[in-house]
């Protein structure tokens, strides 16, 4: 995701911490052991168009290291309504955000047309949460009914 942070990030709070994070065995596989916590906060960021936005960050630390993401959401917005027709995509680039992503899995975009203009799809990524990535990660798939209805129900 390309944004800048352009101001300190405030109303910092741990969402979860230990092994009720969710993601636990993806971090310790990919980054090692350590004592895990999710947290949250709300910050400015400069988007890459050059908008500044009010947006919600999610990050997960281990002993002081941090891996920050943004939802790139303005704090005062509700969850995104699905669009009549769900349309599907594939990951074929998840290198900024391997944890959050996994390459050649099958997502749900979410809409947002405010993001569409900016270049990017809400996802609903491995955290559980939806967030902002660029569109060039995505290509994408028509699915059959079937699967379609599957993938439906884990959203």
């Amino acid at each position: 995701m390309n944004f800048k942070i352009v101001g300190d990030i405030t109303d910092i709070e741990t969402i979860v911490a230990g092994t009720s994070v969710r993601e636990l065995p993806r971090l310790r596989k990919l980054y090692g052991k350590g004592r895990w916590r999710k947290l949250k906060g709300v910050a400015l960021v400069r988007l890459h168009s050059g908008r500044i936005r009010k947006a919600e960050l999610h990050w997960y630390e281990a002993h002081g290291m941090a891996k920050k993401k943004s939802s790139a959401n303005d704090t005062s917005t509700s969850r995104k309504k699905l669009r009549p027709e769900p349309i599907f995509v594939v990951c074929v680039n998840n290198s900024e955000y391997p944890a959050s992503l996994e390459l050649h899995k099958i997502y749900c975009v979410l809409a947002d047309t405010d993001a569409e203009q900016e270049g990017d799809l809400r996802i609903i990524d491995e955290s559980g949460e939806d967030y902002l990535y660029p569109t060039e990660w995505f290509i994408p798939v028509d699915v059959p009914s079937k699967l379609k209805t599957s993938l439906l129900r884990t959203i």
